[in-house]
């Protein structure tokens, strides 16, 4: 859809069709890792109301690393060698010079799109724990569908702040690109992933607490 659009335009948001391929990469190779290591996260809800959770109630292993990564899906492996060769076509075609520190960056950037892939799906799952069936949680889902496939240039400035900061959507593909591309100073890149790294480790904590409360099934 978006390769159509800029056949129209040269820019949307102000990235280039080039810039924005860097974008998209990013996306997909996080949704790849959500489809091959966290689709147990998406049943969260399900096995909440069923008292499914208590192989998971062990120590000291963390329960939520338990869950999450117990499933593996060798299609998400597939897709994530597409992705991955998606995201070094664009890398290629939006960056001149390609060189070992542009390789060290990219990759540090997939890692921050995986790390905030999991934070992300860790907070929509807290709401579960929090209150089983939340609307909210819902909500928050079509708030991801609805804008971690756009630059978040094209938002309100508070919006995105919105969504880089608190529900950190954006870190997901608009942040990871941001950095490589040099659209972000040294500066703003490294505050944003030193806040996105310690929202992490809040939600995570969060939702160990969450857990706490989860009744057994066994009584």
């Amino acid at each position: 859809m978006f390769e159509v659009l800029y056949t129209h335009s040269p820019e949307i948001g102000g990235w280039s069709r080039e810039a924005f391929r860097v974008l998209l990469g990013y996306l997909f190779v996080s949704d790849a890792f959500t489809m091959t290591f966290l689709g147990q996260m998406w049943r969260l809800g399900r096995d909440l109301k069923d008292g499914k959770l208590d192989p998971y109630r062990v120590r000291p292993a963390s329960a939520l690393f338990l869950y999450a990564f117990n499933q593996f899906s060798l299609e998400g492996c597939l897709n994530m060698l597409v992705a991955s060769g998606y995201l070094v076509y664009a890398l290629i075609r939006a960056l001149p010079q390609i060189h070992a520190g542009t390789v060290l960056v990219a990759l540090a950037a997939v890692a921050l799109s995986f790390w905030v892939r999991f934070v992300v799906v860790a907070l929509f799952s807290l709401l579960e724990l929090v209150a089983i069936g939340a609307d909210a949680s819902r909500f928050l889902q079509d708030l991801l569908y609805a804008t971690n496939d756009r630059p978040l240039d094209i938002f309100e400035r508070r919006f995105r702040l919105f969504l880089i900061y608190v529900v950190p959507i954006g870190g997901l593909a608009h942040v990871p690109a941001s950095i490589v591309l040099g659209r972000y100073s040294w500066l703003e890149a490294l505050f944003a992933v030193a806040w996105l790294l310690a929202l992490g480790l809040l939600v995570f904590g969060a939702w160990r607490r969450g857990f706490r409360r989860y009744e057994s099934a066994m009584g």
